[in-house]
């Protein structure tokens, strides 16, 4: 029995530090992958607009700090999660990152406008650690279920992680 449960935490350990390369054209080889996971506590920066967001606003972040690692989140208001990445390159360069959140459900904001993800593209540094989190602050965003963020880079799926929002 011990060989078992050794096992399965070997393996589920395993996936978090897999990495992903993409042979880009134009930034050489990058690798990707997610150092930590979980449940967020996050000091605001600026806002910018985000039409393609139920909030029709993106946020920026002055600070991460991850509280607790787990894909179990609670659900309540102004509750935040996501992810730390790394994508390493030979050289110190911003890249364009795309962020992707899928909703469990649709969402459908004050507007009437309805959501079933948001995308976005970002530029992000290689060889320093990033992050992506998703900040639950409005009403229409209080949805149980399966939330997935992915991170694509030059349209390549290099990362994705699933959280249990309950």
């Amino acid at each position: 029995m011990k060989i078992i449960v050794f096992i399965i935490i070997l393996f589920s350990n395993v996936s978090l530090f897999a990495q992903t390369t993409l042979k880009s054209k134009k930034n050489g080889t990058l690798n990707f992958s997610i150092l930590d996971y979980g449940i967020t506590q996050v000091v605001h920066g600026s806002i910018e607009q985000l039409k393609a967001s139920p909030t029709g606003t993106r946020g920026w972040l002055k600070d991460l700090q991850m509280l607790k690692v787990t894909d179990s989140i609670p659900l309540k208001l102004e509750q935040n999660f996501g992810i730390i990445y790394l994508v390493e390159a030979k050289d110190t360069i911003d890249i364009d990152v795309d962020i992707e959140w899928i909703y469990p459900d649709k969402i459908t904001n004050e507007q009437g406008e309805t959501f079933k993800s948001i995308r976005y593209t970002t530029k992000r540094p290689t060889n320093i650690p990033s992050g992506s989190t998703y900040g639950l602050n409005a009403p229409y965003e209080m949805v149980q279920g399966k939330w997935v963020i992915n991170i694509y880079i030059e349209n390549k799926k290099m990362g994705s992680k699933s959280f249990l929002v309950f």
